[in-house]
């Protein structure tokens, strides 16, 4: 990219930069320094370079609030509690109107479980930890949130295992309704009073423990108070009165406000993590209370067991939002981002690739405003990746620290970004992918070749029975023989060796078709280079499961034909039919959503069920599932029919399967919408010598990249 140098003052600053200085500070622009800018903006041949939008304002972020767990409605990632720590050890407070309030401070790598309190389905009260333990583990076995809180009653020690907690009594009493004497328990307690300290608190605590009653230290925005008792409705909690002034006569009893912000303390134990089975401090909160977890060192990280067990810089905020657990890390922004470039790119990338990622990312995380209403972002590619310390590496760090404050605008302020892991080649237009345009995305040949380099080849195998699959090469040798066609024999070197559907790793989405064992004797039809961002193979799909990933998209019968009707300009699919009916796709990009996940819509579509037979003298025919079966006759005039599964060998000696089934294989290439930038070909830019900004500038056309005001 050309770059025109601009002529300086004085001061060090070219008259852009001047100019833009003036309008942020609401001084007047002689007209003799505009028209130095202009002409410092001015290109080559006239045109407006990008600086030209030097001037927009852009907003400023000290910390972001990235939701870890939280439901918006719209986006929904559950959490019923979470167990926090770290390894310098844990600070645990109260925020509230009054200030913060310590709540409890655990040891170096001592875990802690926090919760909002709520409706719970508990089962019967045992003395016998190793029963207790079991319920609850069943319970979390069969994917239900649940807990063992530990206490002494009487002198005895006592564990009640429960599930929950649960926003509404109704919720609570349809768990209880599966669990052999479980009853509902919930949040309406009894005040046993008011102390200055939690020692006092806590011996209040103690006398009703050992008259039978669960009794729990509170903190509130007011200081120490017991809660007894855990009644799902004010009948109970009127019966609850009336045992405890039975009891004990002399101990006051004030109705709990729910709504004001308090937080429990509580025994349970670990039910998971290197501590299991043990005791833990555990931290039920309601109304609305937010808790604060740090690390004791101010560099650490807090740790949470449950998300993928990792640390996060600045805090944990723990709180409730739509009824639901919710749990945001909050942190110095520019250090997020060092995060955010480890978690979407490798520390083994140019620093020209990492810094171009740092300004889209930093861009994209301004432009999202306060999007979840109390968190930023959130850590998933809804937004951007972010893996917490994990993601951090020097290199990250040193691009970050480059580029630091520095966007991408455009003549109306921050532009969105987008970016993904590969193009295929060519990046998609708007239109593509949103139906829509927009004024900075282009469609242009991208640099993304290099996600294959180094992948191994996969074989495509048929054994004497008739399955085929992929094996990969490393597991297959070459006999020397061939068979009749022409198609070479190999063997496999190993044991136990998975042969899959298409030619990549994934036990899930392309598990095990079958296995070969050492010495097994098979023939080689094709190859192909390990699935990977650039290129790739899903299927082959029978057309039973097409039409059942489908949906609502496709109503016609029994489908036989699945076709690419209409292509955009980067070779995308803008529309498909099935048995030649437009599927019904809210823009175009959903189309991979509908086809079962496909990693970009830039893909071709095998069909294993539809092919042509060359007869005598040029005469052809056209083969379909509804067409009458293939015979091949014998010399005795016999016939047998073949067409479950040929297998054709065309004048190029490529070699085509062919069912009498409709099967649906997708090979196409790129990962991801498209739009913007291509992480892989940010590589491949700068492996060619291109600096951040010719980069950004390649993928994003007509923009300017600008340092925010300090």
């Amino acid at each position: 990219m050309h770059k025109t140098k601009r002529p300086l003052d004085r001061t060090g600053l070219a008259p852009v930069e001047r100019v833009a200085r003036r309008l942020r500070s609401g001084m007047k622009v002689p007209a003799a320094l505009l028209l130095a800018a202009a002409i410092g903006l001015a290109g080559p041949e006239g045109g407006m370079l990008p600086a030209a939008y030097a001037a927009v304002s852009v907003p400023k972020l000290d910390n972001i609030r990235v939701a870890l767990f939280i439901d918006t409605g719209k986006y929904v990632s559950p959490a019923a509690a979470v167990t926090l720590s770290a390894d310098a050890g844990l600070q645990l407070g109260l925020h509230g109107a009054a200030g913060a309030k310590p709540v409890h401070q655990a040891a170096a790598k001592t875990p802690v479980r926090v919760y909002a309190d709520g409706y719970y389905a508990q089962l019967p009260e045992t003395g016998d930890v190793t029963a207790a333990r079991s319920q609850a583990q069943k319970l979390k076995a069969g994917g239900t949130a649940a807990g063992v809180v530990q206490r002494v009653k009487r002198g005895q020690s006592a564990y009640r295992a429960y599930v929950g907690p649960f926003a509404t009594k109704e919720a609570a009493a349809s768990a209880a309704a599966g669990q052999s004497g479980a009853t509902v328990s919930g949040p309406l307690r009894w005040s046993a009073g008011s102390f200055a300290g939690e020692a006092e608190a806590n011996a209040q605590a103690v006398a009703l423990s050992q008259a039978g009653f669960d009794a729990d230290v509170a903190l509130t925005e007011a200081g120490y108070a017991v809660f007894v008792g855990e009644a799902a409705d004010s009948a109970a909690l009127q019966a609850l009165k009336a045992q405890i002034a039975a009891a004990l006569p002399t101990v006051a009893l004030a109705p709990v406000d729910t709504a004001q912000s308090y937080v429990l303390k509580r025994s349970e134990l670990d039910m998971g993590g290197p501590n299991a089975g043990g005791p833990l401090a555990a931290f039920a909160f309601g109304g609305g209370a937010k808790l604060w977890a740090a690390a004791a060192d101010a560099q650490g990280g807090v740790t949470v067991r449950e998300r993928f067990e990792r640390a996060y810089r600045g805090g944990i905020e723990v709180s409730r939002f739509n009824g639901k657990l919710a749990v945001v890390n909050e942190l110095p922004f520019e250090q997020y981002l060092v995060s955010v470039l480890g978690s979407e790119m490798s520390k083994e990338w140019p620093l020209e690739a990492l810094k171009a990622q740092s300004v889209a990312a930093r861009t994209f995380a301004l432009k999202q405003g306060v999007k979840y209403q109390i968190a930023h972002v959130t850590d998933t590619t809804t937004d951007q990746a972010y893996k917490g310390v994990a993601g951090e590496f020097a290199v990250a760090q040193q691009a970050v620290q480059v580029t630091q404050g520095e966007v991408i605008v455009d003549k109306n302020g921050l532009i969105n970004p987008l970016y993904y892991s590969n193009a295929g080649g060519m990046t998609a237009a708007p239109t593509e992918v949103w139906g829509n345009e927009v004024a900075y995305l282009k469609s242009q040949k991208s640099p993304d070749e290099g996600a294959q380099a180094g992948k191994k080849v996969w074989y495509r195998i048929v054994l004497p029975n008739g399955n085929t699959g992929y094996i990969h090469s490393d597991y297959a040798r070459a006999t020397g023989q061939k068979n009749p066609g022409g198609l070479p024999y190999y063997e496999s070197t190993a044991t136990g060796v998975s042969v899959r559907p298409a030619p990549y790793v994934d036990n899930t989405t392309n598990p095990t078709a079958f296995k070969v064992d050492i010495g097994d004797r098979f023939v080689v039809i094709d190859q192909e280079i390990e699935s990977n961002a650039y290129s790739w193979i899903r299927g082959p799909y029978n057309a039973a499961k097409v039409k059942e990933k489908l949906g609502a998209s496709y109503t016609g019968g029994a489908l036989s034909r699945l076709e690419v009707s209409k292509r955009g300009v980067s070779g995308r699919a803008l529309e498909v039919t099935a048995n030649g009916q437009p599927l019904k796709a809210a823009y175009p990009d959903s189309l991979r959503t509908l086809l079962g996940g496909l990693p970009s819509t830039r893909f071709d579509i095998e069909e294993t069920g539809r092919y042509t037979i060359l007869g005598a003298g040029g005469a052809t025919r056209s083969q379909t599932s509804a067409s009458q079966p293939v015979v091949v006759a014998s010399s005795g005039g016999t016939g047998k029919q073949t067409d479950e599964q040929l297998f054709m060998i065309n004048a190029q000696g490529k070699v085509r399967l062919a069912t009498r089934d409709p099967q649906f294989i997708f090979k196409g290439t790129g990962y991801g919408h498209g739009l913007g930038m291509s992480q892989w070909g940010a590589k491949g830019y700068a492996e060619l010598g291109y600096d951040y900004q010719k980069i950004l500038l390649t993928y994003y056309t007509g923009v300017s990249i600008q340092k925010a005001a300090p």
